[in-house]
């Protein structure tokens, strides 16, 4: 850790939106080879902290200093300009662009004809991305890439630019265990290069492993920084959300007899062979694997969103075929999928839209809304489920990532789902919202439901699934109880075929 000069230096920075102070008084200081951890519940400020740092947003009131001169960022392009790298959580690669293009975006080398380079951006890429033992060919077109992969193409993008400051916006939060070993190594990197990075994340654990020190803002203000070995996780959680809190929920004994959902040796080409596996009323089932296992094409598949090339599906004991989304839905089961914001939402509309979309139809009287129907049904669920919102015809591009997610729940909640399939269900939400999320979970289970949940935190599965199955590049390669299972058994099938 260094002792130099701080390359940003924030005093008293502030920034309102209409009917919102989202920061209040902020003094930060970041050094160069150092990694800064910013720490908080969703909506306490730090997004907008680091688009004031990187451009996207303008202060409203207090100055910024970069590397010992007064400055403020007109856009994100001066920024980067000047040495300012951003990984955001919301990725902005271009899908129909090819991976290596992506990364040199904005930025690409021309011959001295004025054609682009292509061959030099490929084989700058390939080596960038075996620095990151990452299976990617520079060639690969995004769109084609899982949500993990695009999210390592971001962070590849990052790493290229010789930043002086690079800032990573929730960068794990799709990754496997083995891909933020990867980036952790990067981040090392960056540190004995002297750069500076600004980490956010809501995996506290991880913090303390990259970490020299953390920041904790809460509801817009600056709440202190410490050393990261100056406190404990409990310690962190509760200067966040100014109280203590329980990781997970109580998981109890249950008599599970009702068999709800039955796959058998279902396949879909590239993706997965031979799947079995079971659900039962009332029951919480993980997936576990690391990226590429193809645990989200399973429930993909089971929804219809990527139908089964073969093998049988059952829904109560009867055989069914499901080829269509329209067909689950009908059927009883909702997805709340990898990517919420791309999948799961319509970020331009509003709330009570959101929630009430997969029944509008049931509702509707002579094919014309029910408008009366719309708006108690969605304020009824919003206040169920705690979604915190102004009102609900509130867009909902701007509430929290936690409740974002909550409206994602809620709408198959109303549409009366008995089987939910959830995928990476509290990806980038903190820990508080995260308690919310496992709540609604048991109360849905409790109350009759079943959930086949995939995440690639083994530690949120093994605090709440009752069983778990592990796949392995497409394969099933254990199913476990979980009764004093530990993370190394699932990473020791995750890992092999």
């Amino acid at each position: 850790m260094t002792t130099k000069e701080p390359v940003i230096k924030m005093k008293k920075i502030a920034k309102e939106f209409p009917g919102v102070r989202a920061l209040s008084d902020i003094n930060l200081e970041f050094y160069p080879g150092e990694v800064h951890a910013l720490l908080g519940e969703n909506g306490a400020g730090k997004s907008t902290l680091i688009k004031i740092i990187s451009g996207i947003y303008q202060k409203d009131e207090g100055t910024m200093f970069y590397q010992g001169e007064e400055c403020e960022f007109e856009n994100a392009r001066q920024a980067l300009h000047h040495g300012i790298s951003v990984i955001h959580q919301e990725l902005s690669i271009i899908p129909d662009l090819t991976v290596a293009e992506n990364v040199f975006l904005g930025r690409e080398p021309k011959k001295k004809s004025g054609l682009l380079d292509k061959l030099r951006m490929n084989k700058e890429t390939d080596e960038i991305l075996k620095t990151m033992d990452l299976k990617i060919s520079p060639a690969d077109v995004v769109k084609h890439l899982s949500a993990a992969k695009r999210q390592m193409v971001e962070i590849a993008r990052a790493v290229s630019q010789n930043a002086k400051v690079v800032i990573m916006d929730e960068p794990t939060s799709s990754l496997s265990d083995n891909e933020a070993r990867a980036l952790f190594c990067i981040i090392k990197k960056l540190k004995a290069d002297n750069v500076a990075v600004i980490y956010i994340s809501h995996r506290i654990k991880e913090l303390f492993e990259i970490s020299d020190k953390v920041s904790i803002l809460r509801d817009g203000c600056y709440i202190g920084t410490l050393l990261i070995t100056e406190v404990d996780e409990a310690g962190l959680i509760s200067l966040m959300v100014g109280r203590e809190v329980k990781t997970y929920i109580k998981r109890e004994e249950k008599n599970l007899k009702e068999t709800v959902l039955d796959l058998e040796n279902v396949s879909r080409k590239r993706n997965f062979s031979k799947v079995s596996m079971t659900l039962k009323k009332g029951e919480i089932v993980g997936i576990a694997g690391l990226i590429g296992a193809g645990r989200t094409e399973v429930l993909r598949g089971v929804f219809g969103a990527e139908p089964f090339d073969s093998g049988t599906m059952k829904l109560y004991g009867k055989k069914v075929c499901i080829s269509r989304p329209i067909d689950a839905i009908r059927r009883g089961i909702g997805l709340v999928p990898e990517d919420r914001r791309q999948q799961g939402l319509m970020l331009k509309k509003a709330v009570k839209y959101n929630i009430t979309l997969p029944s509008i139809k049931e509702n509707a009287k002579y094919g014309i809304v029910n408008i009366s129907w719309e708006n108690s049904s969605s304020k009824e669920y919003v206040k169920k489920l705690n979604i915190k919102t102004p009102s609900i015809t509130t867009v909902s591009k701007n509430l929290s990532g936690g409740n974002q997610q909550k409206v994602v729940i809620a709408k198959w909640m109303l549409a009366g789902s008995d089987i939910l399939l959830l995928d990476e269900p509290t990806r980038g939400i903190d820990v508080g919202a995260k308690l919310e999320i496992y709540n609604l979970m048991y109360e849905f289970t409790k109350n009759g439901g079943s959930i086949l949940v995939v995440s690639s935190e083994l530690v949120e599965l093994l605090g709440i699934c009752d069983r778990i199955y592990v796949m392995c590049e497409g394969y099933i390669t254990g199913c476990l109880e979980n009764k004093d299972l530990t993370e190394e058994q699932i990473m020791h099938l995750a890992s092999k075929n």
